[in-house]
Protein backbone atom coordinates (compact mmCIF):
# COMPACT_ATOMS: atom_id res chain seq x y z
CA UNK A 1 0.00 0.00 0.00
CA UNK A 2 2.68 2.26 0.91
CA UNK A 3 4.90 1.46 -2.16
CA UNK A 4 1.75 2.43 -4.06
CA UNK A 5 1.16 6.01 -2.70
CA UNK A 6 4.56 6.52 -3.47
CA UNK A 7 5.12 5.27 -7.10
CA UNK A 8 1.86 7.52 -7.44
CA UNK A 9 4.02 10.88 -5.92
CA UNK A 10 6.51 9.73 -7.98
CA UNK A 11 4.87 9.00 -11.47
CA UNK A 12 2.85 13.02 -10.93
CA UNK A 13 6.61 14.20 -10.07
CA UNK A 14 7.89 12.79 -13.38
CA UNK A 15 4.27 13.92 -15.31
CA UNK A 16 5.06 16.98 -14.30
CA UNK A 17 8.63 17.53 -15.18
CA UNK A 18 7.55 16.29 -18.67
CA UNK A 19 4.78 18.66 -19.51
CA UNK A 20 7.23 21.42 -17.69
CA UNK A 21 10.41 20.39 -20.35
CA UNK A 22 7.87 19.93 -23.59
CA UNK A 23 6.18 23.14 -22.87
CA UNK A 24 7.71 25.53 -26.01
CA UNK A 25 10.50 27.96 -24.03
CA UNK A 26 9.54 31.82 -25.26
CA UNK A 27 13.14 32.24 -26.80
CA UNK A 28 15.40 29.68 -28.42
CA UNK A 29 18.62 31.19 -28.93
CA UNK A 30 21.36 30.05 -31.46
CA UNK A 31 25.07 31.39 -31.59
CA UNK A 32 27.31 30.68 -34.32
CA UNK A 33 30.87 31.62 -34.28
CA UNK A 34 32.02 34.53 -36.54
CA UNK A 35 36.20 35.40 -38.55
CA UNK A 36 37.40 37.61 -35.69
CA UNK A 37 37.95 41.12 -36.64
CA UNK A 38 38.85 43.96 -34.74
CA UNK A 39 35.62 46.39 -33.64
CA UNK A 40 34.67 49.15 -36.35
CA UNK A 41 34.52 52.52 -35.49
CA UNK A 42 30.95 54.01 -35.50
CA UNK A 43 30.21 55.44 -38.98
CA UNK A 44 27.86 58.66 -39.19
CA UNK A 45 24.87 58.08 -40.96
CA UNK A 46 21.40 60.93 -41.90
CA UNK A 47 20.19 62.04 -38.95
CA UNK A 48 22.33 61.12 -36.26
CA UNK A 49 23.02 64.29 -34.42
CA UNK A 50 26.52 64.93 -33.63
CA UNK A 51 28.55 66.85 -30.75
CA UNK A 52 30.74 69.29 -32.95
CA UNK A 53 33.72 70.64 -30.57
CA UNK A 54 36.37 73.50 -32.10
CA UNK A 55 38.51 74.55 -29.25
CA UNK A 56 38.71 78.19 -28.55
CA UNK A 57 36.01 78.61 -31.07
CA UNK A 58 32.86 77.88 -29.48
CA UNK A 59 30.77 79.84 -32.23
CA UNK A 60 32.12 77.04 -34.66
CA UNK A 61 30.29 73.90 -33.40
CA UNK A 62 27.79 72.80 -31.38
CA UNK A 63 25.04 70.00 -31.65
CA UNK A 64 24.62 69.30 -35.41
CA UNK A 65 22.00 66.81 -37.17
CA UNK A 66 23.32 65.27 -40.03
CA UNK A 67 21.13 66.05 -42.75
CA UNK A 68 19.38 64.08 -45.30
CA UNK A 69 21.95 64.34 -48.11
CA UNK A 70 24.59 63.11 -45.59
CA UNK A 71 25.94 66.59 -45.14
CA UNK A 72 26.12 68.87 -41.78
CA UNK A 73 26.30 72.84 -41.90
CA UNK A 74 29.27 74.38 -40.21
CA UNK A 75 30.12 77.91 -39.95
CA UNK A 76 32.68 79.25 -42.60
CA UNK A 77 33.25 75.66 -43.78
CA UNK A 78 29.62 75.44 -44.98
CA UNK A 79 28.53 72.19 -46.02
CA UNK A 80 30.81 69.02 -45.12
CA UNK A 81 30.20 65.35 -46.12
CA UNK A 82 29.94 63.62 -42.53
CA UNK A 83 27.66 60.53 -43.32
CA UNK A 84 30.03 57.20 -44.67
CA UNK A 85 32.89 58.91 -42.25
CA UNK A 86 33.62 58.27 -38.73
CA UNK A 87 34.40 60.65 -36.00
CA UNK A 88 37.90 61.11 -36.62
CA UNK A 89 37.50 61.07 -40.53
CA UNK A 90 35.23 63.79 -40.21
CA UNK A 91 37.47 65.71 -37.51
CA UNK A 92 39.98 65.68 -39.92
CA UNK A 93 37.96 67.16 -42.78
CA UNK A 94 36.79 69.80 -40.66
CA UNK A 95 40.30 70.76 -39.50
CA UNK A 96 41.07 71.27 -43.07
CA UNK A 97 38.28 73.36 -43.84
CA UNK A 98 38.42 75.82 -40.83
CA UNK A 99 42.06 76.19 -41.94
CA UNK A 100 41.70 78.97 -44.10
CA UNK A 101 39.93 80.65 -41.39
CA UNK A 102 41.46 80.26 -38.09
CA UNK A 103 45.21 79.20 -36.71
CA UNK A 104 45.26 75.11 -36.39
CA UNK A 105 41.36 74.29 -35.33
CA UNK A 106 41.60 71.58 -32.89
CA UNK A 107 38.00 70.00 -33.65
CA UNK A 108 36.70 67.03 -31.95
CA UNK A 109 33.56 65.08 -33.12
CA UNK A 110 31.25 63.00 -31.07
CA UNK A 111 28.08 61.39 -31.86
CA UNK A 112 25.47 62.73 -29.31
CA UNK A 113 22.62 60.82 -30.69
CA UNK A 114 23.14 57.63 -33.55
CA UNK A 115 19.83 58.39 -34.88
CA UNK A 116 21.09 56.34 -37.82
CA UNK A 117 20.66 53.43 -36.33
CA UNK A 118 17.85 50.78 -37.64
CA UNK A 119 15.97 46.79 -38.16
CA UNK A 120 14.88 45.73 -40.16
CA UNK A 121 10.82 43.51 -40.51
CA UNK A 122 10.24 40.82 -43.27
CA UNK A 123 7.50 38.54 -43.55
CA UNK A 124 3.94 38.64 -42.64
CA UNK A 125 3.66 42.24 -41.32
CA UNK A 126 1.42 44.86 -42.97
CA UNK A 127 4.38 47.72 -43.18
CA UNK A 128 7.84 45.28 -44.01
CA UNK A 129 11.06 47.30 -44.36
CA UNK A 130 13.98 49.37 -42.56
CA UNK A 131 12.82 50.87 -39.42
CA UNK A 132 14.59 53.46 -37.22
CA UNK A 133 15.85 52.10 -33.60
CA UNK A 134 14.52 54.20 -31.07
CA UNK A 135 16.72 53.83 -27.31
CA UNK A 136 15.09 50.80 -25.54
CA UNK A 137 13.33 49.41 -28.29
CA UNK A 138 11.84 45.98 -28.30
CA UNK A 139 10.62 43.65 -30.44
CA UNK A 140 6.83 44.20 -29.74
CA UNK A 141 7.30 48.12 -30.47
CA UNK A 142 9.67 47.23 -33.46
CA UNK A 143 6.22 45.08 -34.77
CA UNK A 144 4.20 47.61 -34.09
CA UNK A 145 6.63 49.90 -36.35
CA UNK A 146 6.04 47.52 -38.72
CA UNK A 147 2.37 48.06 -38.57
CA UNK A 148 1.33 44.89 -36.84
CA UNK A 149 1.33 40.89 -37.14
CA UNK A 150 -0.98 40.32 -40.15
CA UNK A 151 -3.56 37.74 -39.72
CA UNK A 152 -1.65 34.52 -41.53
CA UNK A 153 1.49 35.67 -39.24
CA UNK A 154 2.99 32.62 -37.26
CA UNK A 155 3.26 34.72 -33.49
CA UNK A 156 5.35 31.00 -32.43
CA UNK A 157 8.20 30.96 -34.79
CA UNK A 158 9.28 34.65 -35.40
CA UNK A 159 13.07 34.84 -35.86
CA UNK A 160 15.76 37.41 -35.29
CA UNK A 161 19.21 37.44 -36.69
CA UNK A 162 21.82 39.58 -34.89
CA UNK A 163 25.55 39.83 -36.59
CA UNK A 164 27.93 40.95 -34.22
CA UNK A 165 32.02 41.30 -35.30
CA UNK A 166 32.76 37.72 -33.79
CA UNK A 167 29.17 35.29 -34.23
CA UNK A 168 25.73 35.47 -35.50
CA UNK A 169 22.91 34.63 -32.99
CA UNK A 170 19.89 33.55 -34.22
CA UNK A 171 16.79 33.61 -31.78
CA UNK A 172 13.38 31.93 -32.51
CA UNK A 173 11.02 33.86 -30.32
CA UNK A 174 7.14 32.75 -29.29
CA UNK A 175 5.55 35.96 -29.58
CA UNK A 176 2.94 34.60 -28.40
CA UNK A 177 3.99 34.39 -24.90
CA UNK A 178 5.30 37.82 -24.92
CA UNK A 179 1.33 38.82 -25.89
CA UNK A 180 -0.08 36.96 -22.39
CA UNK A 181 2.53 38.58 -20.69
CA UNK A 182 5.91 36.78 -20.62
CA UNK A 183 8.47 39.86 -20.96
CA UNK A 184 10.84 37.33 -21.29
CA UNK A 185 9.60 36.95 -25.06
CA UNK A 186 9.82 41.08 -25.47
CA UNK A 187 13.64 40.93 -26.73
CA UNK A 188 15.27 43.97 -26.73
CA UNK A 189 16.17 45.13 -30.38
CA UNK A 190 19.91 45.98 -31.45
CA UNK A 191 21.16 48.19 -34.54
CA UNK A 192 20.92 45.84 -37.54
CA UNK A 193 18.44 43.28 -36.42
CA UNK A 194 16.61 41.33 -38.66
CA UNK A 195 13.23 39.90 -37.53
CA UNK A 196 11.31 37.35 -39.85
CA UNK A 197 7.62 36.86 -39.30
CA UNK A 198 6.79 33.43 -41.00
Amino acid sequence: MRFRHISRRYLAALLAITLYACSPQAVTTTTTAQKTTDPQPYVIGPDDVLDVIVWNQPQLGGRITVEEDGTIAVPLAGHVAAAGLTCDMLEKSLHDKLAGFTDNPQVTVRVWDPRSKVFYVVGEVHKPGVMRLFAGEVLSQGLAQAGGLTGFANRRAITIVRRRPKESIKMVVNFKKAEQGDLTADVPLEPGDTITVP
